[in-house]
C-alpha cells in the first residue's frame, strides 16, 4: 500500500514538473527522504508523507473500500433492491450477508465470493459471522 501511495505522489510531482530536489526543498525534507517516500518505504514516518503532500498541494482522504454488488452473485441476491452496478462499502456488504443469511445459498457461492466473505468476516466481524 505504501508503494502505491509513493507512486501517486511521484506521479503528482511529475505532473507539476518538479524535480525531486525541488519538492524536497518545498517540503522541508532531504532529497533522499523524498526518494524513500516515492518508493513507499515502510519505515518512513507519516509526517514525512504529509510534508510531501502539503508541498504538492494534495490532501489525504480516508474512505471505505467499496465493492460492486454485481461482482458477487449471492451479494446481488441479498441486495435485490439495488442495481448490479452499484457500489457499497465492504462493511455494508457484510451487514447485508448477515441480515439476509437465510437467503444466501453457500453452495452457489463462487470461490471468489466465498473468499471475499471470509475476508469481510475477518476484517469487519472479528472473525465471527453474525447470523
Amino acid at each position: 500500500m505504501t508503494a502505491d501511495f509513493g507512486q501517486m505522489l511521484r506521479s503528482e510531482r511529475r505532473k507539476l514538473g518538479l524535480t525531486q530536489a525541488q519538492l524536497a526543498a518545498r517540503a522541508g525534507i532531504g532529497r533522499q527522504k523524498l526518494i524513500e517516500v516515492e518508493q513507499g518505504k515502510p519505515g518512513v514516518a507519516f509526517a514525512t508523507y504529509a510534508a510531501a503532500m502539503s508541498a504538492l498541494g494534495v490532501e489525504f482522504s480516508v474512505k471505505p473500500r467499496l465493492v460492486r454488488i454485481g461482482d458477487f452473485p449471492q451479494l446481488e441476491l441479498v441486495a435485490w433492491n439495488r442495481k448490479k452496478e452499484d457500489t457499497i462499502p465492504e462493511r455494508d456488504a457484510l451487514s447485508l450477508y448477515e441480515r439476509s443469511w437465510d437467503m444466501v445459498d453457500c453452495s452457489a457461492m463462487t470461490p471468489d465470493e466465498a473468499a471475499f466473505l471470509d475476508k469481510l468476516v475477518h476484517t469487519y466481524g472479528n472473525g465471527v459471522l453474525h447470523v
